[in-house]
């Protein structure tokens, strides 16, 4: 399989290309999960993994994270359009008990697949360059960055083993993590690499952050639309203004003016406002 992206990462010493570490990850792992955004579900998916995790032939679990960020009623209405689709777990790192869910999840699936085919090598096959993983159930977790892979992770060993940030990309290379005596969790590298020129999708799903952005305004400008669309009174309280019309400009004007973000002359400092609205949706304060 060609390769699909030329960034290294680094693990157990060695570097390797991204596809190449997640490729190793799903093949060793005996079910997958996906980490997914409850605000944006199918804008955090991605297709590229999801081939792949099918083209190996593993079980995978979509998980839902951050469900504290959303109303029952949003979960409620993806719920009713994955009637059909098994294996869909919502949790929050909030409450434990989604925790433990996801751990009956776990298990339950993998009684019903079981343990993946271990790769028959023969006597004078070459040796696998790194040690693999070794457990009664493996997982592998993957996801963009920001997600909450690292806070998923710490949940289900119960202690604080992966670094966790706000800021995106803080895992770096191939950590193996105990999550019960059963269960051992191989967390992916930093990133799953990110399409150029897709900034808004993910600055929406918190892959990249304000710093990293090239664009904020226009992510500013999708998450306010998404606002506009949904439920514009969230947007009237959270930045306690009054919206007359449905021009995303006006809006900006507006929360500008109320957090009296100015330059010299009493000009709109819109770059400032934009960024705080993007720093606002990332952080999980402005939320549906």
């Amino acid at each position: 399989m060609a390769r699909r992206g030329q960034t290294n990462a680094r693990t157990q010493g060695h570097h390797q290309p991204y596809w190449e570490l997640i490729r190793r990850i799903i093949t060793e792992s005996d079910i997958v999960l996906e980490i997914l955004d409850s605000r944006l579900i199918e804008l955090s998916r991605n297709e590229q993994v999801e081939e792949l995790i099918e083209e190996i032939g593993r079980p995978v679990i979509y998980v839902i994270n951050k469900s504290d960020l959303v109303s029952k009623e949003h979960i409620n209405k993806y719920l009713a359009k994955l009637e059909k689709r098994e294996n869909v777990v919502f949790v929050t790192t909030k409450n434990m008990k989604t925790v433990r869910i996801l751990l009956y999840a776990i298990k339950k699936l993998f009684k019903k697949h079981g343990k993946r085919e271990k790769e028959v090598r023969g006597k004078y096959d070459p040796k696998p360059k790194y040690r693999e993983a070794i457990g009664n159930i493996v997982v592998g977790v993957l996801g963009y960055p920001n997600v909450g892979k690292s806070s998923i992770i710490n949940a289900l060993s119960y202690k604080k083993k992966v670094k966790v940030s706000k800021k995106s990309g803080t895992t770096h290379g191939i950590h193996w993590v105990h999550a019960t005596d059963e269960i051992k969790l191989i967390d992916s590298p930093g990133v799953i690499p990110l399409k150029h020129g897709d900034d808004v999708r993910y600055g929406l799903i918190g892959a990249k952050d304000t710093e990293a952005l090239k664009d904020p305004e226009m992510v500013a400008s999708a998450i306010i639309n998404l606002f506009l669309q949904k439920d514009k009174d969230i947007l009237n309280k959270f930045y306690k203004i009054e919206i007359e019309s449905d021009d995303v400009d006006e809006v900006i004007k507006k929360i500008g003016d109320k957090k009296a973000y100015l330059l010299k002359g009493g000009i709109l400092d819109e770059h400032r406002v934009m960024t705080q609205i993007v720093r606002d949706w990332q952080q999980g304060n402005l939320r549906f």
